[in-house]
């Protein structure tokens, strides 16, 4: 009995020594929204995938997998020019890309991208922080950026009822 105490003693041993030699990945999706810190850990993911030429990145930060409540999406398509996406910023107002993104909070659907900015001009509804997402790197295994920009209840910008999201910051692992 000594004997197999001691092999799994010495077992865990190993173990917790190698995992204080592996660093930590520390995925997550970050941000601040007027103000408040706001942390996803959980769920830090980004996705591509391609159909008929045509490439979308989702990135999506959320506490699960199933967190429909309380999450950050960032969503990029290349339909528009076919273009690879790539590291490099985008913004809302770009015409080579789709550029959108969804902050949920207690079930209310904040955003902010191409179609709110469009609809500021249509509207003629000013808006102060245009969004924008920068990918400083993307390997296939994992993608880091920032983010910020306006987002607005429902999309819609005629509400006056937004958040501001300032020091956007992901490091996320491909799926």
């Amino acid at each position: 009995m000594k004997k197999n105490s001691f092999a799994v003693l010495l077992f865990f041993i190993v173990l917790s020594s190698c995992t204080k030699n592996k660093p930590a990945e520390n995925y997550h999706v970050s941000f601040t929204v007027n103000g408040v810190n706001k942390t996803y850990t959980g769920y830090a993911v980004v996705h591509t995938e391609t159909i008929s030429g045509n490439t979308t990145l989702t990135i999506l930060g959320a506490n699960t997998p199933t967190s429909v409540e309380d999450n950050m999406g960032i969503y990029l398509d290349n339909s528009p020019t076919g273009t690879a996406i790539v590291a490099g910023q985008y913004e809302d107002n770009a015409t080579g890309f789709t550029v959108l993104t969804t902050y949920t909070n207690t079930s209310i659907d904040y955003e902010a991208g191409q179609s709110v900015a469009e609809d500021d001009v249509f509207y003629n509804v000013p808006i102060a922080n245009h969004f924008k997402v920068n990918i400083s790197s993307m390997d296939g295994k994992t993608a880091k950026g920032t983010f910020s920009g306006d987002y607005y209840a429902d999309g819609d910008v005629r509400t006056g009822t937004k958040l501001t999201i300032t020091n956007g910051d992901f490091f996320v692992k491909f799926l």
